[in-house]
């Protein structure tokens, strides 16, 4: 289990996160959206005011852009993986966090001890069209007879009393009026991605006891359900209107899955370690923390369920990626059989209403270069036979954003895998550095390459 302040600490060491005191004239979450915009590092905001502040942690590069790191580095490094782990790697342990079987829950005492007198004295950051300081990337708790229950919530801080949060609709229904409920924010990576997981499947009702998070992440009783012990910020809460009327512009990634619901939430208790760093989304924006986190456990879970589904496991891997505002499923896989692009299309279609494209690559295509995986698309598949419409009777993605009049609409696989029944003769071979040019042609280039780099970097020297 590796707490949120001990993996900023890691995202540092590997040079992927920056220090900025807070900016004083521009809202934090537009340049938290810039510097995702730009595939910067993540970025720790020094405050003078209030508790600091960490944007990006849980989000990444632009695939499109050629990077030493990739979307789900950081994440991999928070759940206890190399950040050059295989992306499969990252999918099981993902999967893992979920429901299990013979999980024994570990208990220790709680991080945040230091009471806070106010919510607003956290000086949480406030949007360019916000009326109230905003809350993101939270984990709410509440507890039942079968145990506690996790799953994503964000909100504004009306008052020093009151919060107006949106949770899932299934959290709502596990609570009546006056019902507790608890706030963690600043979880260990995994707490977190274990809320979205869980929220992205649909079992919510699932206890958190009874899940392989258990395993490694301690946690610690409060007023509304278990948290983990090494949560930043707690805010302890009892429901005050389950069905308030403010509404929000906002909309997490994960509302496209589950429905979800306002809540008003009246503040108990707040508590929080001596030095707090919490982490914030620019929600709504590309490649937000949310998005990320939104598209990895539902390629996780894609990812097993269609390898259960045969028996075997011809799949190698699934992406949603955040580019495509997760509009896109991507899926390598070795082709069984004729028509077995089609029938696993049709899973794939059946199994979420995120996407309304999927896209089938060959096994060897790598996950980490969207730019092959797109040039796939029309390098291998003939538009009047491997694009494959489905009539306009299909119910309407929730992702794609050219699609929000919820509305029927047509699904669309592309087969971009070379027909298995070809013999290699007919396939073209991939076009790339390595095998257009003889192994001394590409050394000098290669050495060429460097040397002007290190001229390069000569020259920058001399002019410091």
């Amino acid at each position: 289990m590796i707490p949120f302040t001990q993996y900023l600490r890691g995202l540092a060491s590997d040079d992927d996160l920056v220090t900025l005191d807070d900016p004083d004239d521009v809202p934090v979450d537009v340049v938290a959206a810039e510097a995702l915009r730009a595939s910067g590092p993540a970025i720790r905001y020094e405050r003078v005011d209030g508790v600091d502040l960490a944007s990006g942690t849980f989000s990444g590069p632009d695939q499109m852009q050629r990077r030493d790191s990739h979307p789900w580095s950081r994440l991999a490094l928070g759940l206890g993986l190399d950040p050059d782990a295989p992306f499969v790697t990252l999918l099981d342990t993902i999967t893992a966090l979920g429901p299990a079987d013979g999980v024994e829950p570990t208990y220790a005492g709680q991080a945040a001890s230091r009471t806070v007198d106010g919510v607003q004295e956290l000086q949480l950051p406030r949007g360019t069209d916000d009326v109230w300081p905003s809350l993101t990337l939270g984990v709410v708790s509440v507890a039942t007879a079968d145990g506690s229950h996790w799953a994503p919530i964000y909100g504004s801080v009306i008052s020093d009393d009151t919060l107006g949060v949106y949770t899932p609709a299934a959290v709502s229904s596990l609570l009546d009026d006056g019902g507790t409920l608890s706030i963690a924010l600043g979880v260990p990576p995994a707490a977190i991605t274990t809320a979205y997981l869980l929220t992205v499947t649909g079992r919510i009702e699932h206890p958190v006891q009874d899940c392989g998070v258990a395993d490694n992440v301690p946690l610690v009783p409060t007023n509304g359900g278990l948290v983990p012990s090494a949560t930043e910020l707690v805010i302890e809460t009892t429901v005050e209107d389950r069905h308030p009327d403010f509404q929000s512009d906002r909309q997490e990634a994960w509302e496209h899955v589950v429905a979800s619901t306002p809540l008003a939430l009246s503040i108990e208790r707040v508590i929080a370690t001596d030095d707090p760093v919490l982490p914030v989304s620019p929600v709504g924006r590309p490649l937000a923390d949310d998005v990320q986190l939104t598209g990895l456990a539902a390629a996780a879970t894609l990812y097993h369920r269609v390898n259960d589904y045969w028996g075997i496991s011809p799949v190698e891997w699934v992406l949603l990626p955040a580019e495509t505002e997760l509009g896109i499923c991507f899926v390598a896989t070795d082709v069984l059989y004729a028509g077995f692009e089609w029938q696993l299309a049709n899973i794939l279609f059946t199994f979420s209403s995120l996407f309304d494209t999927v896209v089938i690559v060959d096994e060897d295509v790598s996950p980490r270069d969207l730019g092959r995986v797109l040039g796939d698309i029309w390098v291998k598949a003939h538009p009047s036979r491997d694009w494959i419409f489905s009539e306009s009777a299909a119910p309407a993605a929730k992702r794609p954003r050219y699609r929000q009049d919820g509305e029927t609409g047509a699904r669309l696989y592309v087969n971009a895998a070379w027909d298995p029944r070809w013999e290699d003769s007919y396939i073209a071979p991939r076009v790339a550095f390595e095998q257009s040019f003889p192994g001394p042609v590409r050394d000098a280039a290669r050495q060429a390459w460097n040397g002007r780099h290190d001229t390069e970097r000569d020259g920058e020297r001399d002019e410091t």
